[in-house]
């Protein structure tokens, strides 16, 4: 992690007074300059004279245009600016002026919005605020909460937490007192419910004499709150601290036994991060964000706003249940430190260099993507441009409302196959299965694993006898005979979108420079005038991926120098052979601009993600699909691989195809919902997988593949009946400074061969050492054939396999 050479506008509040914004502020701007930037401060809130600072509009008014031509004069010496942005007149007054200010000035964004009534705000102001918020070159939020509010209207939010400071909020051991000491650290205003807090205070007390309640903070609601306490005949319990500094803070914290947070509206709040880095015990209300940042009953305990009755119970139960609250203060110290700077500073860091490194839209790649290529889109009659836009909605939807669209779906989809779709209309009648009666997604277990044998089988029955003239379309063959489909416009429709959606996760879009490395020669012939034309006109470059001679590759890394892509697409080996490539040739790639090399069709391996992203400069996003299976998944720039779920429902099945929970490896079958025409339902993708157990720190509620190993043909075989993934055998050869290439084909339990091209040739000790190698791991009276050769082709599809089993899985 380094800031070093980066010149940063920091624009927001500073203490005093001090506050959760204004202690992030602070706090950013010391880290960033420990860390090597050039950090300008630019404080929105600059004490006034007493008289003024009292008045709130006069005090905003008087701010206002000095705050301004501080911002405009800094401009010109900083790379980006660094706005931290907030609800209501905040956003007005101070945040919507930087965004402008800076845009005419020429200088990067990036908004970092906070606030719990984002949602609220938005509501309310959208038509004020978005239209501003879009010209920002980036959006950071600190919670999946906020990710979830911008990205429902339509934005591309990225998570950067709060950030603790674990030095100074740290535990210390305390004796168990007599009577507890409850701790509330919000200000004194309506929306945190302070009210609350000291109803609930009221009822402790009568469960547990002696309690006390220290409030830190400051607002316009002391007085009020000071009378009720007084009605409720607890004022001499209750300690009103006012505002108090981060080291006063810490201290406070360590002298607390339960921290209470009653906001009636919350995103991520830094005093209940700060309590559990401080070892605290933490109830709080569950709204806004607080359930994504604290699971119940294992890091807090959480109630529902405005109930001191629920908070009061909390609070005994904790105070009773010592083990309990032993185990709330374990998980909230592993819980904070996911907000240490050592953990948070790195995805900022690359957030800075992600805005820096790209250049500005121009106007003609902003006429692809919203013009030219719907327009396309629309004489093909495809409702991508529409199916896009939806699906960049519902990636931010609830759990049961994603499973509710592939019900509906799937209803849709079985009820038209038993209608229109000759094999299934036998199949659901030999498995007594009603299309009509599908009550959940567990149904689909009900039907027999579609595979292969039966598509090449009955091929010419799975045509719907209502479809338009369908495309023929077949897989590569990669891993054996090709398998010959059809496909209809709504698939190629639903597939584009997902894509597309895809794509624009990674801040670049249809319309920006492409270079495509893809293709067998078939594939490249039927590159048609019109194809070329099309090409062309979305600024896409296709480079043969099938022919990689020396000579070929010069040409190749070349033409990426001129072209100066936005974004890469292709398969690993092929862009790994081409870095490699241009670093033996000591040509430069990683100046070139490119934010993202797509990858797919084959296993990414981590020497490839980090050989590609390397030598492009760029980040390396996975994808995994098929001709046939579709658009299945795509990674995140938070590194989760987010399934097509509104298109796809995947299942993870064992052995004897019984499902498996998440977090198992097995094959992965998949049923897409938007193939109608063609239906697949259940199909086995040849692959082996499993799918994710916990969320994706990105804030989208997609269900996740944690895992995708390869195909099933990627699996070797002991003797000793012993099965394990290719990598076993591959690390044998790849840490060889003469291999140059290789391909381990298992041809059965007995013979494996070995083709490798060796510079110098290997020689009978290095013979012998692989030989021996392989043995250790398939067993002694394996033989093993090693051919030296020049070059190893790809398969005709043009993907490239290190490893090829012909050993069934069993």
């Amino acid at each position: 992690m380094s800031f070093s050479g980066m010149r940063i506008g920091l624009v927001g509040p500073v203490p005093p007074p001090a506050g959760g914004m204004a202690n992030q502020t602070l706090q950013l701007c010391e880290l960033l300059l420990a860390g090597g930037a050039c950090v300008e401060l630019v404080a929105l809130n600059r004490p006034l004279p007493p008289m003024l600072e009292r008045v709130r509009g006069l005090r905003a008014l008087c701010r206002l245009l000095p705050y301004m031509l501080r911002l405009w004069r800094a401009a010109p010496r900083v790379d980006l600016f660094h706005i931290m942005a907030n609800s209501g007149w905040s956003w007005h007054v101070y945040a919507a002026p930087a965004i402008w200010i800076a845009r005419l000035r020429g200088v990067r964004v990036i908004v970092n919005y906070r606030g719990g009534e984002a949602d609220r705000f938005l509501l309310r102001q959208r038509l004020l605020v978005m239209p501003t918020m879009r010209l920002a070159d980036a959006l950071i939020v600190p919670s999946v909460y906020l990710a979830r509010v911008f990205g429902r209207r339509g934005c591309q939010p990225h998570v950067v937490p709060n950030i603790i400071d674990l030095k100074r909020f740290s535990p210390c051991r305390r004796a168990q007192p007599a009577a507890p000491t409850l701790l509330v650290a919000r200000n004194l205003e309506p929306i945190y419910d302070n009210a609350c807090a000291l109803r609930a205070l009221a009822l402790v007390r009568q469960a547990c004499p002696g309690t006390t309640m220290v409030v830190a903070g400051e607002g316009a609601e002391r007085a009020a709150l000071e009378k009720l306490a007084r009605e409720l005949e607890v004022l001499e319990s209750v300690h009103f601290t006012g505002r108090l500094d981060n080291a006063a803070m810490a201290a406070l914290y360590r002298c607390a036994d339960i921290v209470i947070n009653p906001s009636l509206a919350d995103n991520m709040p830094v005093s209940v991060l700060e309590a559990l880095a401080c070892g605290v015990p933490v109830v709080s209300t569950n709204v806004g964000g607080i359930p994504d940042l604290l699971e119940h009953d294992v890091s807090a305990v959480l109630v529902a706003p405005g109930d001191p009755i629920a908070l009061a119970h909390a609070v005994i139960r904790l105070v009773h249940d010592r083990p309990r609250a032993d185990a709330l203060r374990a998980a909230g110290l592993e819980l904070a430190a996911r907000f240490d700077w050592n953990r948070v500073g790195p995805l900022l860091e690359a957030q800075y260099r992600r805005v820096l490194a790209r250049g500005r839209r121009d106007f003609y790649g902003s006429l692809v993507a919203g013009l030219l290529f719907p327009l396309q889109e629309l004489c093909k009659r495809h409702r991508s441009v529409a199916l896009r836009r939806e699906m960049e909605r519902s990636q931010w939807a609830s759990l049961p409302q994603l499973r509710q669209i592939q019900l509906e779906r799937l209803c849709a989809l079985a009820q038209h196959a038993h209608a229109h779709v000759p094999y299934y209309r036998r199949l659901f009648a030999r498995a007594g299965f009603d299309p009509h009666n599908i009550e959940s997604l567990l149904d689909l277990r009900r039907l027999p694993v579609l595979r292969k044998d039966d598509l090449r089988t009955h091929a010419g029955s799975f045509k719907s006898d209502v479809a338009p003239p369908l495309a023929r379309s077949n897989t590569g063959g990669s891993s054996g005979e090709p398998l010959v489909f059809f496909i209809g416009k709504e698939r190629v429709a639903h597939d584009v979108a997902a894509k597309w959606r895809a794509t624009r996760w990674w801040d670049v879009d249809i319309g920006e420079r492409e270079v495509v490395v893809w293709g067998s020669p078939i594939e490249l012939a039927a590159q048609d005038r019109m194809r070329q034309m099309r090409d062309r006109l979305l600024r896409t470059t296709l480079i043969p991926a099938f022919d990689m001679s020396s000579a070929k590759l010069d040409k190749y890394v070349a033409r990426i120098r001129k072209l100066r892509p936005a974004m890469l697409f292709g398969y690993p080996s092929s862009l790994s052979l081409i870095a490699r490539h241009a670093g033996a040739r000591r040509v430069p790639l990683d100046d070139l601009g490119i934010r993202v090399a797509f990858v797919t069709s084959e296993r990414l391996y981590d020497d490839q993600r980090a050989l590609i992203g390397k030598a492009f400069g760029c980040a390396v996003a996975n994808g995994y699909g098929g001709r046939d299976a579709g658009f299945i998944a795509h990674e995140c720039p938070a590194g989760g691989m987010h399934v097509t779920a509104e298109d796809i429902i995947v299942e993870i099945l064992g052995p004897g195809g019984q499902p498996l929970p998440d977090g198992e490896s097995g094959e992965i079958v998949v049923t897409h919902l938007a193939t109608r025409d063609y239906p697949f339902i259940r199909y086995a993708t040849g692959d082996v997988g499993a799918l994710g157990r916990t969320p994706c720190p990105c804030g989208r509620t997609l269900p996740l593949l944690e895992r995708i190993e390869g195909r099933s043909t990627d699996f070797l075989h002991a003797q000793d009946g012993t099965v394990m993934h290719g990598l076993a055998l591959i690390y044998i050869l790849r840490d060889l400074p003469q291999v140059r290439a290789f391909k381990i084909v298992q041809e059965s339990v007995a013979l494996t061969r070995v083709v490798v091209v060796a510079m110098p040739a290997l020689g009978a000790t290095l013979r012998a050492r692989i030989e021996s190698g392989f043995k250790a791991r398939l067993g002694a009276g394996v033989t093993v054939l090693i051919d030296e050769v020049g070059a190893i082709a790809p398969d005709p599809s043009g993907k490239f396999r290190y490893v090829v089993s012909h050993v069934k899985l069993s």
